[in-house]
């Protein structure tokens, strides 16, 4: 029923824990379909010393988290599509809970569950509290909804469908939630599970989501022309439309503001921020964290 794609790339330390994730699933009608993306160090041994049928592993050369992903896809041979990466986890019963809702509503094109983020200290949750489908996504983003990737479960028949669908290749962050967006786009009325089924390690190196350098961040500051581009996105009413570009808005402010407390202020950033802000953040960009925090906390 669900092959699970899983792009890996020097993660020695968490696939192997990644992989039991999924090997103790409640639900064991899944495939694991694990592409290594030229990894340099030992990861690709410990995926080979876990014997399993369900298992298949693919090389190719070093392409990029979004390559990874596609080849996964092409490879997958059940009818739907679940993300997980190399460093999360997912609980127990992520898959079964998944399976009934699809056994209830066949109609459903794709669908995501709650998280934990985690971190050495402590764990939060993101649940989104209104359970089942969506009337309309985009205020679900605006009220504060989150995809993660590792949540996300895709009808693969829509990458047949929509061929501008698959993960573009060439960037380091944002690569994801475009396709997210653009799920969204297709189909604005996606199933949500309000419980928490996977696992988010915010401390383990080597994520684009979790790397704060200037590199990384350079790539979301142009998803909205990115999204212009997708047929589905233009075809949206005004009001839906406007609403999707508030929260992108919103969201790039949000990760501005993190750009800033990492140490980084670029002039792309004049277009999220005001003249006072932005003279501000250059001002302070040499402070601590902590005061950036709390300057942050007051803009």
């Amino acid at each position: 029923m669900f092959s699970v794609i899983i792009p890996l790339y020097n993660k020695e330390l968490s696939i192997y824990n990644t992989i039991q994730s999924i090997l103790i699933q409640s639900y064991k009608d899944f495939e694991i379909v694990i592409v290594n993306d030229g990894s340099t160090d030992k990861s690709v041994e410990v995926v080979e010393k876990i014997k399993d049928d369900r298992i298949r592993l693919i090389h190719q050369e070093n392409q990029g988290v979004s390559a990874a992903r596609n080849t996964g896809i092409k490879h997958a041979k059940h009818e739907w599509i679940c993300f997980l990466d190399a460093d999360d986890l997912w609980e127990k019963e992520h898959l079964d809970e998944y399976c009934q809702v699809l056994i209830k509503h066949s109609q459903i094109h794709w669908m995501f569950s709650g998280f934990t983020s985690k971190n050495k200290n402590k764990r939060w949750k993101y649940i989104y509290y209104k359970n089942g489908f969506l009337n309309n996504v985009f205020d679900g983003l605006l009220n504060g909804l989150k995809i993660h990737t590792s949540t996300v479960c895709v009808k693969k028949k829509l990458f047949d469908i929509y061929p501008d669908l698959y993960f573009r290749e060439g960037l380091n962050n944002s690569e994801d939630r475009e396709v997210w967006y653009k799920l969204c786009c297709i189909d604005r009325s996606p199933y949500n599970i309000s419980k928490s089924l996977s696992i988010y390690d915010v401390n383990v190196s080597g994520s684009l989501t979790k790397n704060k350098t200037e590199t990384v961040k350079a790539h979301f500051l142009n998803m909205n022309k990115r999204l212009s581009e997708f047929h589905s996105y233009v075809s949206l009413d005004d009001s839906d439309k406007k609403k999707f570009e508030n929260f992108i808005f919103n969201f790039n402010r949000t990760l501005i503001k993190s750009a800033y407390i990492g140490g980084f202020i670029k002039d792309d950033y004049k277009d999220y921020l005001n003249k006072f802000e932005y003279n501000f953040f250059s001002y302070t960009i040499n402070f601590n964290k902590t005061i950036k925090k709390i300057i942050i906390k007051l803009c």
